[in-house]
């Protein structure tokens, strides 16, 4: 009888082994099954294949998307990529890449353009259609055909759990009374020491608005600084040193000073998505003067963290924009005329 009742508890302890391995089987299947999915969206026109992929449809805002675009075309014709931040302004651009064109099979050649992207917020980021050109190359110079690629929505969630909403915060548990007696030396002490600490905080704050005062009275006007600055930044020609990316940093730092000083707005200590949704919340500009703004700033970053290159007349524009969004926003006497005429500056002076 012993061996007999051994023998079962040791059956049963194996079924229960075989069970619990098949669960555990069964739930890797499960979670794998859940791994986000990629998205790919195909376009045909004539000739031409464009195909958009991203490599998941869903992140946590501390990831990062890979998007591609490739388009097949037969070899008799020319295709023309969209220019490299069309369409992602949602995004910041970590990295981008464009392949050498490729011919695959007989007659088709595949070009191909990669970027590595990052959400700023949580939410429904939507890459609206990229417009790619073509031609046959026997047709004229000046003709082209458009093909835009499908629309792609990548969800963007927060890292904060969903319960967030649900967490009550708790009281404060009362102060414990101390023992002990108070007698009449601690508590000329304590009067004395609040006496002397009122006395600090009086010429404290005397000396500071005193210093205020002061430096009120010598402050010069931001568009006046601006335009100094400006004059500096061509006086010291970098674009001529062949300093474009430090040039555009440059006049990036002018412009968002100026913002702080005009505006009060804490433009140099934040991103530009930070500051552009700062900016979203705030009256202080009209949106003609924000819209200026956003295409400026998006421009600099796109020379500061995307390797973009810019030629001589994107450079002058760059300077134009900074000096007209300066002169625009000048403060205005009751007449609605500029209580100072700006400096005409140039990147040629």
């Amino acid at each position: 009888m012993n061996g007999t009742v051994v023998r079962n508890i040791l059956v049963a302890v194996a079924s229960v082994l075989c069970l619990a391995g098949i669960a555990s089987c069964g739930g890797g299947k499960d979670s794998a099954a859940k791994a986000p999915a990629g998205i790919e969206r195909k376009v045909e026109r004539g000739p031409i294949t464009a195909v958009v992929r991203v490599d998941k449809g869903e992140v946590t805002i501390a990831d990062r998307v890979n998007l591609s675009i490739e388009v097949r075309a037969k070899e008799d014709y020319e295709v023309e990529l969209p220019p490299v931040g069309d369409k992602l302004e949602q995004f910041g651009i970590v990295d981008y890449r464009t392949d050498q064109p490729q011919l695959v099979g007989t007659n088709e050649v595949v070009t191909r353009r990669s970027y590595v992207l990052e959400p700023f917020l949580s939410g429904d980021y939507t890459i609206r259609p990229f417009k790619v050109t073509f031609r046959k190359k026997t047709e004229a110079a000046d003709v082209r055909h458009e093909l835009e690629t499908a629309e792609v929505t990548v969800k963007v969630t927060s890292l904060l759990p969903e319960t967030i909403k649900e967490l009550q915060i708790k009281d404060i548990v009362p102060p414990v009374r101390l023992p002990g007696i108070w007698n009449s030396t601690l508590l000329i002490a304590v009067v004395l020491g609040v006496i002397l600490l009122l006395m600090a905080v009086v010429i404290t704050v005397f000396l500071m608005r005193r210093g205020r005062g002061i430096a009120a009275a010598q402050v010069v006007p931001a568009h006046e600084l601006a335009y100094r600055r400006l004059q500096e930044l061509v006086d010291e020609d970098l674009i001529g040193k062949g300093e474009i990316k430090l040039f555009y940093q440059r006049i990036s730092d002018i412009l968002r000073h100026y913002i702080e000083d005009r505006f009060g707005l804490r433009a140099p200590e934040q991103t530009t998505e930070e500051f552009l949704g700062t900016l979203g919340a705030s009256d202080a500009l009209v949106v003609q003067y924000r819209n200026l703004l956003k295409s400026f700033l998006l421009n600099c970053d796109m020379v500061k963290f995307a390797e973009h290159h810019p030629d001589s007349v994107e450079i002058q524009n760059a300077f134009n924009s900074c000096r007209t969004f300066i002169t625009e926003t000048v403060p205005r006497d009751v007449n609605g005329a500029p209580c100072e005429k700006p400096e005409q500056l140039t990147t040629d002076n």
